[in-house]
């Protein structure tokens, strides 16, 4: 199986803080690491490491940070071709992660934003190959409209996680067939009130189908799994596994990279995020993100040995 992703790279810098800081709060960090990150760089190796033949299109900077990354793609045995090398600067971003593990990410994004149609043309050929293409907005939405548009010439499926929150254009989502929001990009599409925390079942009760016509809505909460949104069924609550977390940085993208992965080799929806909470699950035990990425071979042992409840 092979999936077309549309990545992002950010040399990400993360430290590690006893409580998020208010405004104007200067405090003391408890530790600090730096390394190769972005969304949709997680998404393409978390897929590879799954097993799911990539198609990275990817920007990079002259700078340092954009050679060591060519290098490890490279070194991790992801496709190269669409790789590539524009302007000075790579992506850049700082994460802090509170001992509660919560957690605010700013980035930069730097050769990210420098991604245009040209370099969605170059992707046809691969496309026409294909079976799935995903994208994130870490890179502009006109690019992603391009690439979604080219995509269903060759009828692929769609998938699209808007993270970082920006309002998905009309256009883009009447192109999207799998729309994947966390709690809170999800309250602020359906701009829904309150603290951003509804309760599994509230979430089930609203008539998300008066806002969402597309194929799936998925909305991931967290500890408490994920909620189904299929055109024409009612929600189906899929539980997430039982885990202590160390750091959440990055679930969503391990969610994203494990549901492509099982949605493309299962073909069932409950079943492919089943899968892919197991993928965050396993992503959340770890400190960072990149080495962090399960292979095939480390979610199975997992899904064979831990307890998950049924589906509700």
């Amino acid at each position: 199986m092979r999936v077309v992703v549309l990545g992002s790279y950010v040399h990400a810098h993360c430290l590690t803080v006893p409580v998020l800081p208010m405004s104007g709060a200067s405090i003391q960090a408890t530790d600090c690491w730096h390394g190769h990150g972005g969304k949709g760089l997680n998404l393409a190796v978390g897929m590879h490491r799954l097993g799911l033949e990539v198609c990275l299109l990817l920007a990079i900077g002259k700078d340092s940070a954009g050679k060591a990354i060519h290098s490890f793609l490279a070194t991790e045995g992801v496709n190269t071709k669409h790789v590539l090398t524009l302007g000075e600067q790579s992506g850049f971003g700082i994460g802090l992660i509170g001992a509660d593990g919560q957690n605010v990410i700013a980035i930069y994004a730097g050769a990210n934003s420098l991604l245009a149609d040209v370099h969605i043309a170059t992707l046809e050929e691969d496309v026409q190959q294909s079976d799935l293409i995903c994208a994130q907005f870490e890179i502009r939405q006109p690019v992603i409209l391009s690439a979604f548009h080219l995509a269903k010439r060759y009828q692929l499926t769609t998938m699209l996680n808007p993270s970082p929150w920006e309002t998905p254009s009309p256009e883009l989502l009447a192109l999207t067939d799998i729309l994947i929001l966390n709690e809170s990009e999800a309250a602020c599409m359906f701009e829904f009130e309150g603290d951003g925390s509804l309760s599994v079942e509230a979430w089930c009760e609203i008539a998300l189908e008066l806002y969402w016509q597309g194929e799936l809505l998925i909305i991931t909460l967290a500890e408490r799994g994920a909620i189904l949104f299929q055109r024409g069924q009612a929600p189906l609550h899929v539980p997430a596994w039982s885990v202590k977390p160390v750091d959440p940085t990055g679930a969503g993208d391990a969610f994203a990279a494990g549901f492509a992965y099982a949605l493309l080799t299962q073909g069932q929806y409950p079943q492919a995020t089943r899968f892919a909470n197991a993928c965050g699950a396993l992503l959340t035990q770890q400190r960072g993100v990149l080495d962090a990425l399960p292979f095939l071979s480390a979610v199975e042992v997992f899904m064979q040995q831990n307890h998950w409840p049924h589906l509700v």
